[in-house]
């Protein structure tokens, strides 16, 4: 004899069954931007202490790309790539000075959706993001073909460089990963899916503040959040496809995290209340090749604008620089 289910645990059951199935095709909600196949350089302009590049894909969009030239003889290269909602010179301005005074060029580029792009505010996908940097990285690569090049990844950043690196896009010689989002896969539950999955296929693309239910402080530097306040190219709002697609990009970095051979260091900041601990210690178990985790008791998660983001600053560069930190 079969027994009848509770219609309660039925409805239930139906809920989880339904929002499974809206997490799974999120990401084919994403939009599509055209591939950057063999991209070039559109424009150029030098100032004293940088250099301003613009990027064009195959059907005119650009990547807005920012060079920081070493002082004195070049010993090295970063490819820096920034979180969700800021860009190139707004994540590293500040460090990039610090590394160019110790010899490494840095180059900061604005991802596609973010900053000084024309994209900004639409959600790439995160097969572009990670086709983007895989293109930022040969163009560097063969501009400077013996000189030893880190990428180092921020926030979402950091996802993008784990991924890139686990399906072997890019083949630097290190990598950093700074509070990276490697929270994807089984370590992101179902609530947190089925939210997104839920507003992407109703509110594809509404922005969402959190204001009134979240509130999370990224850093003890008063001076840079009230900087990103101000600044009118901060993206503070997501939208529901942005979430979704940052599901997308997670899993995926986490998927192929014991595929990662590169020499990798990770840095946490202890105080950080965007990215949690756990996770990011069990994804970097993962990694197949040589691995660090560094834990800065001081941080929080815009690790290299804290009020000791010196320290993190010096961290990346040593490491650079073969160095253990």
């Amino acid at each position: 004899m079969v027994r009848d289910r509770n219609p309660s645990q039925a409805a239930c059951g139906l809920v989880v069954a339904l929002a499974f199935l809206l997490s799974a095709c999120a990401s084919d909600r994403e939009f599509r931007a055209a591939p950057f196949d063999a991209p070039q350089s559109l424009t150029e302009q030098a100032t004293e202490d940088r250099i301003e590049r613009k990027l064009r894909a195959t059907n005119g969009d650009t990547i807005a790309l920012t060079n920081w030239p070493a002082r004195g003889p070049m010993r090295g290269i970063i490819l820096a790539v920034h979180g969700f909602g800021d860009y190139g010179p707004s994540t590293f301005e500040g460090a990039a000075e610090n590394w160019r005074g110790q010899g490494l060029g840095v180059y900061a580029y604005d991802q596609r959706g973010f900053g000084r792009n024309p994209s900004r505010g639409v959600w790439p996908g995160a097969e572009r993001l990670i086709e983007d940097l895989a293109q930022v990285f040969t163009i560097i690569r063969m501009e400077n073909p013996d000189i030893p090049i880190t990428v180092v990844g921020h926030s979402m950043g950091g996802a993008v460089v784990a991924a890139a690196l686990g399906e072997d896009r890019i083949a630097p010689d290190r990598a950093v990963l700074l509070a990276p989002a490697l929270w994807g896969g089984p370590h992101l539950g179902i609530g947190y899916r089925a939210l997104a999955g839920i507003a992407t296929t109703l509110f594809p693309d509404r922005r969402w503040s959190g204001k009134g239910v979240v509130r999370i402080q990224a850093t003890d530097n008063m001076d840079a959040l009230r900087a990103l306040a101000r600044d009118p190219l901060y993206l503070r709002k997501p939208s529901s496809r942005e979430f979704a697609g940052l599901i997308a990009l997670m899993d995926r970095a986490v998927e192929t995290a014991p595929a990662i051979t590169t020499p990798t260091l990770v840095i946490y900041g202890a105080k950080d209340e965007v990215v949690p601990e756990d996770p990011l210690r069990e994804t970097t178990a993962l990694f197949a090749g040589p691995r660090e985790f560094r834990l800065i008791d001081t941080g929080w998660h815009l690790l290299l604008r804290d009020l000791e983001g010196r320290k993190v600053q010096d961290a990346v560069a040593a490491y650079a620089f073969g160095k253990s930190p």
